[in-house]
């Protein structure tokens, strides 16, 4: 499919030879940049279907399939250059929570943590979000 696209962008099947190598470059950038912007939207899609499906996981109380998932919607985030977004904070979150489901506290406060750096930096000290991870840090410590 890729090959096809590519030969169409570039004016080989039918075209005339009046085309430039200009216009041609510039057929084959925009070709790209279409299949680009194809895999981002798939994978910005994926990223809520493995929410969702790690979620429900998480509610019927299969912790350790829920973290698979919020596992691989991290990835897909790690693509899209979002591992440092609220959204990816809010999967540590679930992640952390899951984690303290299984008695792996340890590994409940690395995921606690990294979300609290990250509503900290986008919503500071004070927001509602940033207090409740900063509350679940300091019980884990306590405890």
């Amino acid at each position: 499919m890729y090959l096809i696209a590519l030969i169409v962008a570039t004016g080989l099947l039918g075209a005339s030879c009046s085309t430039t190598p200009q216009n041609n470059e510039m057929a084959v950038k925009k070709v790209i940049d279409e299949q680009t912007w194809g895999r981002k939207n798939r994978a910005k899609k994926a990223v809520k279907v493995y929410t969702r499906t790690a979620d429900g996981y998480y509610r019927e109380g299969f912790y350790d399939r829920a973290i698979v998932y919020y596992d691989k919607a991290l990835l897909k985030l790690k693509y899209l250059n979002r591992l440092n977004h609220p959204q990816a904070a809010k999967i540590y979150v679930r992640m952390g929570d899951s984690y303290l489901k299984l008695k792996k506290k340890k590994l409940a406060l690395e995921f606690y943590q990294k979300a609290y750096e990250i509503y900290k930096r986008f919503y500071g000290e004070n927001n509602p979000r940033t207090v409740q991870v900063k509350e679940k840090i300091n019980q884990l410590l306590e405890g």
